[in-house]
């Protein structure tokens, strides 16, 4: 059903055809199209523990799920370690890899003409965000990759979030300094000795 969607959103785009599909992370709510994306033409593209990730089987406890392995047709066949460039139709498009933040495969996608930074799930616009701590994340990592992020846009950049609305520079700062406060409690609670 996803990919029905998908398929008549990209159709409503154009005709062109699909070259290139990026995950920003091996969560399944990122990835699960990929298949068929592939099937359809696109090469694609991701962190090198992307490739990894997907290749495992995970049980993620707190959502109560468990994940198969990804067949090899949804396997990103382009990998990366720290970035990858690409230019087309006048666009500068730089993929980085985040440090271990929600995950340790996350990247960024930063339009530089377009002043477009997609973030995946390092920023959930407007809410607090899901950590993967069974594949490397951490709210320290999250509150680092959001900083970095605000050094590298301006007032102007539409932040793209993996999760909620459409932000801006503004709305990531609220984010980063909301789980700022958020882990300096809990540090104080833990410090003081409270149990979980």
């Amino acid at each position: 059903l996803a990919w029905e969607r998908l398929k008549k959103t990209l159709d409503g785009i154009g005709n062109a055809p699909l070259k290139f599909a990026v995950d920003t992370h091996w969560h399944w709510d990122h990835m699960d199209n990929n298949a068929q994306v592939h099937a359809a033409g696109a090469t694609l593209i991701a962190h090198e523990n992307t490739r990894k990730r997907m290749s495992e089987p995970h049980d993620l406890d707190i959502l109560n799920m468990h994940i198969d392995p990804a067949p090899d047709q949804a396997l990103p066949e382009h990998t990366f370690k720290e970035s990858y460039q690409m230019h087309f139709s006048g666009e500068h498009v730089t993929l980085g890899h985040i440090t271990p933040a929600h995950t340790d495969s996350d990247i960024y996608v930063h339009f530089q003409k377009a002043n477009v930074l997609h973030m995946g799930d390092v920023f959930f616009n407007g809410m607090y965000c899901y950590i993967d701590k069974g594949t490397g994340g951490s709210i320290g990592g999250v509150i680092a990759g959001a900083t970095r992020m605000l050094a590298m846009i301006d007032n102007n950049t539409k932040v793209v979030p993996g999760h909620g609305p459409l932000g801006n520079k503004s709305d990531l700062k609220k984010y980063r300094d909301m789980l700022r406060t958020a882990h300096d409690r809990v540090q104080k609670l833990k410090s003081s000795g409270k149990s979980l």
